[in-house]
């Protein structure tokens, strides 16, 4: 060695000997995480939530105590008072609808449209953004994700999706085309 002097008591020497630890030392923690050494509280709160649910059903099933009773969910058919829509080159057609519940406060209402670009010149787009629901007045955007490019004369069916509170008195769809505001007025029809 050039000076006598040995390389790991140098300042380079030191360091490059302390980051060789510190990699170790992350290896060793990062493999001891992978094996599952440090996620114990994880478990230890899944079976105390199993535990709990076990417990539950136990008090639950007791003698003397009454399970509360479930609301019903009704069902519904939806009536349009109008099935054909034509706005200039344009033309909607419902071809069918569905009200099912989801809990016993709230349905989700599905429309089946058939939507026909009859324009000569370009194509047109068939998505949320062209309906509205107004529940008891109050218009509403769709919550499913209709988003499509209709070539010109060409059509496409797709499905607008709405939730509808199960309390809800009135309902009107909208559609909006061209600047215009075409409402349908629906009836909720017992199954």
């Amino acid at each position: 060695m050039p000076d006598g002097k040995n390389f790991w008591i140098t300042a380079p020497g030191i360091i490059t000997g302390l980051a060789a630890i510190v990699t170790a030392i992350t290896g060793l923690i990062v493999a001891l995480n992978g094996i599952g050494l440090f996620s114990g509280s994880a478990t230890t709160n899944k079976i105390s939530t199993e535990t709990k649910q076990e417990v539950k059903k136990e008090t639950d099933s007791l003698p003397g105590k009454q399970a509360e009773p479930q609301k019903q969910v009704e069902k519904f058919s939806p009536v349009f008072s109008m099935t054909t829509i034509k706005i200039e080159d344009h033309e909607y057609k419902i071809l069918g609808s569905s009200l099912e519940g989801i809990t016993p406060e709230s349905n989700e209402l599905k429309i089946k449209i058939k939507y026909k670009n009859n324009s000569n010149y370009s194509p047109a787009t068939f998505w949320n953004e062209g309906f509205r629901l107004a529940i008891d007045g109050f218009l509403t955007a769709p919550s499913g994700n209709l988003s499509e490019l209709v070539e010109r004369h060409a059509e496409l069916a797709g499905t607008v999706t709405f939730e509808v509170p199960a309390n809800a008195k009135e309902l009107t769809f909208h559609i909006f085309d061209v600047g215009k505001d075409i409402a349908i007025p629906l009836k909720l029809a017992p199954d």
